[in-house]
């Protein structure tokens, strides 16, 4: 049995380990909430400008306040604007709290929005990303074809486009 001064310095020590651990995560949290309260901001303040940039190439256009594309482009800069307005003025637990509530009682509707802003998000990475070396080949690297899949003109297919070389053996084919 252990004596009770080693018993009171291991507890000592397990709880000043505890609450270092405590700090840290504290710490932590901090740091990333305030992170991501300033993506939020810079968030909605690109969208605000993207949505003043919508509007003023809407009315630049020409086409009048009438035309289609016109008014199609003003709606859109109106909801970019209510999105960026709504960013600024609610907090981010609040917006989480919002999110998990639709979550719960849509969770069909959660589900299919979250899936779409998943595959808008890989295409949006995807598109920004360089192309590697295969893709702007057109597909395989070293593959040399036209586009109907045919060998490209004076690639060596043999005798007439048999697949031989005349001699009766196999011609090597590029692909």
């Amino acid at each position: 049995m252990a004596n009770p001064s080693t018993r009171d310095s291991l507890q000592n020590a397990a709880q000043a380990t505890k609450d270092q651990a405590r700090s840290v995560m504290n710490d932590t949290k901090e740091s990333v909430s305030s992170s991501l309260t300033q993506q939020k901001d810079s968030a909605a303040s690109s969208l605000g400008s993207f949505a003043s940039a919508l509007r003023k190439a809407a009315r630049d256009s020409g086409g009048g306040g009438e035309a289609p594309a016109t008014r199609m482009a003003e709606w859109a800069a109106d909801g970019l604007e209510r999105v960026s307005s709504t960013l600024r003025s609610k907090d981010l637990n609040g917006m989480v709290r919002e999110v998990e509530s639709f979550a719960r009682s849509q969770p069909v509707a959660f589900f299919f929005a979250a899936a779409a802003a998943g595959f808008l998000a890989t295409r949006f990475l995807k598109a920004g990303s360089q192309p590697s070396p295969a893709r702007s080949e057109g597909g395989l690297a070293g593959l040399q074809r036209d586009p109907g899949g045919y060998p490209r003109t004076g690639d060596k297919v043999g005798a007439a486009g048999t697949g031989t070389s005349g001699t009766g053996t196999s011609s090597s084919i590029p692909f």
